[in-house]
Parts: C-alpha cells; structure tokens; sequence
C-alpha cells in the first residue's frame, strides 16, 4: 500500500484502539490548531529545544510556529476555562507534531497518539496512564514490550544536592543518559563530593532492571527522606501496573533522562526490542499549567506512530 494511504489507515486503526480501549473510561478526543504562537514557547522551552521549533511569519510580522507537541497547547486552551481543577479531566488525540532535528533520517513531521489525564497528583492517575499505554501497545499488536518508569524528582534532587549549576546539570544529565559511570565519578571527584554521597549518588541514578530488585536495593541504603517518598511513589505504582496484568513488562531506570523538561514526577518510556527508539514516552507534568497562571496537574503519555507500526510490522528473524 502507498504512503498517502498507509498513513491514513494507521491512524485510522489507532483512533479506533483508542475510541475503544479509553471512551468507557471517560477519555474524549481533541483536536488542537497546528499553527501556535511563539510566544507560547518561549517561557517553556530551553534555548536549545526553541531552535527545533519550524517558524512561519504571519502576514502582520507576528512569529509562528508548527505544533511542536499536544501537551503545552492543550495545556493553554484549558487554562482558559479552569484556573483550578474541580473535575478530572481526560482526553486523547491522534495528530502530527513537528520539530526539527540534526538527525536527517527523522523527518520533521512526526504523527503522535497519547491521551492527558488531568487531576490531583495520586498513585491512581500515573498507574492509570500506565496501564493504558500497555493496554494500547498490545490492542495494536505489538507483543513483545518494555516500560521503563523513573522520577523527574530523582535528578532533581540531585541537583540541589550537589548545587549544581545549569551548565553543570546538563552535563550531568548527558553523563547519566549515557550511563557513563567513569566520567560521572570523575565529575563527582572534582566537585570534591564526600565518599559515602558519592556511593548513594551513584547507585541511585545507575540502577535500572527489575523493579522489585531494583527498589529493594535502594532502599535499603537511602539518599534523604525526599528520595525515599520518590523510591516509594513508584514501587505503589509499579504495584498497582502488576494488578493490572503487565508486571512482566515494566522495569525501573532510577536514572532515567527525558528530553522532554516539564515532566515533574514519574516518568515512563515503552521500548520494544524490534527497533532503536521509544515507542512511547510520558510523565507527570504538574508544573506546566503555572506559566499559564493556573493549576492544572497533570500526566500522560504520546506514541511515536511510525515506531510503532514499524515494530508491529517487523518480522521476527
């Protein structure tokens, strides 16, 4: 089948997953304009995420820009109407983003799927979200899946521990996604860290595996008490995904890095072993709606469409 109908049917057959699996729950679908306004990206993005936005200049001068994700729009458009949340609310989309990238192989046009829950931070809501996104993996066909959860808090807190500037955070940031633990020790060394934070620091940000092994081990040798509260939100939650039937398929990455800078608490990546980039990824975005000048927490996830059809339709070899 062609590319002009083969995009088509795919998000055809996602809608449909999704009208299927989400609309008993309470989930409505949304549509968002594709053109936005600079300014609406200016306070929320880093200097470097801005320079992938795709400009356009509007007949009057005034800069635009092509939709670079659903959240933040979404986030605005609500922020019209609540200032605070007196109902949960749920929704999904199937639409494009675009973004560019110095990867000349991915496109600047990315078709994206996800769904936003918005309401009070709980256990109940990101294991919701969880849940939900296995579920959309598997009635879309693809078997065989992992979904990695870690906490936005986590780095957090380790940059106000170590007092870390922003130059320093993103160096910080790149070591561990790398998992460069030499360097990292290295950078530990010169910034003259004592020998018993150094143990815990490293520990926490390189475990990843089971979560059960995993979340046992840090435990039992804690950082703070804020680490601790984090160390526990995500074992509630891995426990509620196991209830759900998918505790085979979610492991933990304490050291877990997200392009993405407004997540706020758990975060989450699905992965399949067919190809080399996420099928989905997602989190807790609590903070976003204060640039608006309201409160709406909030989580959620987003599929990469291409990835995923290119992992449904992989044969195994």
């Amino acid at each position: 089948m062609i590319n002009l109908f083969l995009s088509a049917k795919q998000d055809q057959e996602i809608r449909d997953v999704f009208n299927r699996c989400y609309s008993t729950k309470g989930y409505q679908e949304v549509n968002l304009p594709t053109l936005e306004s600079y300014e609406t990206y200016t306070s929320l993005q880093s200097e470097r995420d801005r320079k992938n936005l795709v400009k356009l200049i509007d007949s009057s001068g005034d800069i635009l820009v092509l939709r670079p994700d659903v959240t933040i729009p979404l986030m605005r458009e609500l922020s019209k109407t609540y200032e605070k949340l007196d109902e949960e609310i749920r929704c999904f989309y199937v639409q494009s983003v675009y973004r560019k990238t110095s990867d000349y192989v991915m496109p600047t046009e990315r078709r994206q799927a996800g769904i936003e829950l918005f309401g009070t931070e709980s256990v109940e809501h990101d294991a919701e979200v969880i849940g939900l996104a296995c579920l959309a993996l598997t009635e879309l066909g693809v078997t065989e899946f992992k979904v990695e959860l870690g906490h936005a808090g986590i780095l957090q807190e380790m940059n106000q521990i170590l007092k870390l500037t922003v130059i320093e955070q993103l160096q910080v940031r790149a070591l561990i996604q790398m998992k460069n633990f030499s360097e990292f020790e290295q950078f530990l060394l010169e910034k003259g860290v004592r020998e018993d934070l150094k143990d815990k620091l490293r520990q926490i940000v390189f475990s990843y595996g089971g979560c059960e092994s995993v979340l046992k081990r840090v435990q039992d040798n804690p950082l703070n008490e804020r680490i601790t509260a984090i160390l526990q939100h995500i074992q509630a939650v891995y426990e509620r995904v196991v209830a759900f039937g998918y505790g085979e398929q979610v492991t933990v990455d304490l050291g877990m890095v997200n392009d993405m800078d407004y997540y706020s608490g758990i975060q989450f990546q699905g992965f399949s072993t067919a190809i080399g980039k996420p099928l989905l990824m997602g989190g807790r975005y609590d903070d976003v709606s204060k640039n608006f000048g309201v409160h709406l927490p909030a989580v959620g996830f987003a599929c990469d469409v291409e990835a995923i059809f290119t992992t449904k339709n992989s044969k195994p070899s």
